[in-house]
């Protein structure tokens, strides 16, 4: 396994990768680099090129280029040789900001909602190729952004939205702490989180100090 930095900015080091190590096991073990990279609208042009079997949702055009600040916003490869096998990206949004952004993009019945306040970062794109799914891949590869946001940005949360029927993967493999409903959509197919079937949305989140006490159950996630 190597670390490929790409990022104008972020750079992911030895003394990182050290203090991860049961993470990068896991890519190691499936013979998969890791690459950290800004380049938001090769990921654009990367999701919107798969077949809707593949990657059934409209990109989150939170991640647009013209949306994004380099400084505290990344993608995250995952690569077999030089073929992409999974996704996911981050950026510095606050909630606030996000949900009025979700309002003007989908028309619905949004609930009243307060998370942990301080450097909140959003999260999206996750995706794994259907022949690398099971493999843990997903999981790892969002514990890994969340390691990159509280270390390496010394972000204090970190959310994402997700259809109301992931709640418990969220939480018990994902390890966030909170999700409550979000808002209630009647087209659907909100971007990068749901299909044109899933009406409900919840927001989930963790902060750096409860991610941090939980380590040790989450590496154990890992064997």
């Amino acid at each position: 396994m190597a670390i490929f930095n790409k990022h104008r900015e972020i750079n992911l080091d030895a003394t990182f990768e050290n203090n991860h190590k049961e993470l990068f096991k896991v890519f190691s073990d499936n013979n998969l680099d890791v690459e950290i990279s800004d380049d938001f609208n090769g990921l654009k042009f990367f999701l919107t090129s798969l077949s809707k079997e593949e990657y059934p949702y409209n990109f989150d055009v939170a991640f647009n280029e013209e949306n994004i600040l380099v400084e505290n916003s990344y993608v995250l490869f995952l690569k077999s040789a030089d073929e992409i096998v999974a996704t996911y990206a981050s950026t510095g949004m606050q909630v606030k900001v996000f949900v009025a952004g979700m309002q003007d993009e989908n028309e619905g019945i949004y609930e009243s909602i307060s998370i942990d306040p301080g450097k909140q970062h959003y999260s999206s794109c996750q995706w794994v190729r259907k022949d690398h799914r099971g493999k843990k891949l997903g999981m790892c590869l969002d514990h890994l952004k969340k390691n990159i946001i509280f270390d390496v940005l010394d972000g204090d949360v970190n959310y994402a939205i997700h259809k109301e029927s992931f709640k418990d993967y969220h939480k018990d493999g994902l390890r966030y702490d909170f999700s409550s409903k979000l808002a209630t959509i009647p087209k659907g197919d909100v971007g990068g989180a749901g299909e044109k079937i899933d009406k409900v949305y919840n927001i989930t989140w963790t902060t750096k100090s409860s991610w941090e006490n939980k380590q040790d159950d989450v590496k154990k996630l890992y064997i």
